[in-house]
C-alpha cells in the first residue's frame, strides 16, 4: 500500500502542515480535530467533564478568567473577622443547609 498520495489528493493540516486526505475529521499527524461538528463536541465534552469553579471567586483568578485588568479590591480580613464575631455564629444553620443540598457528584 503506498502511504504517499498525490498532491491534488491531498490538503495541508491547517495545525501542522502535514499532507492529509481531504475527506479527514482527524489529522493523523498532529491528532487535532478538523470538523467543526466533532470539535463542538469534543469541546462539550471537555467542559463537562471540567466545570470551571472558582474557589476565591474575588481574587485575582476570576479577574483574569473575566478580562477585568488593573487592582483587585479585597474584602479586608478584619472586616470579615468582626462580622463573624458580631453574627454569633449565625452562619451556622446557612453552613448546614449549603451541606445538605451540596452538589453530591463534585462534593461527597
Amino acid at each position: 500500500m503506498d502511504e504517499t498520495a498525490s498532491p491534488a489528493a491531498t490538503i495541508d493540516c491547517p495545525y501542522c502542515a502535514e499532507p492529509i486526505n481531504p475527506k479527514s475529521k482527524k489529522c493523523k499527524h498532529c491528532g487535532e480535530i478538523l470538523d467543526p461538528q466533532m470539535r463542538e463536541i469534543e469541546l462539550l465534552k471537555t467542559q463537562r467533564n471540567n466545570p470551571q469553579v472558582f474557589m476565591n471567586a474575588g481574587g485575582a483568578a476570576a479577574a483574569a478568567a473575566t478580562g477585568i485588568s488593573g487592582p483587585v479590591r479585597r474584602f479586608p480580613h478584619w472586616i470579615h473577622i468582626l462580622l463573624v464575631i458580631l453574627s454569633g455564629g449565625l452562619w451556622i444553620p446557612i453552613y448546614l443547609l449549603m451541606y445538605l443540598f451540596r452538589n453530591k457528584r463534585y462534593y461527597y
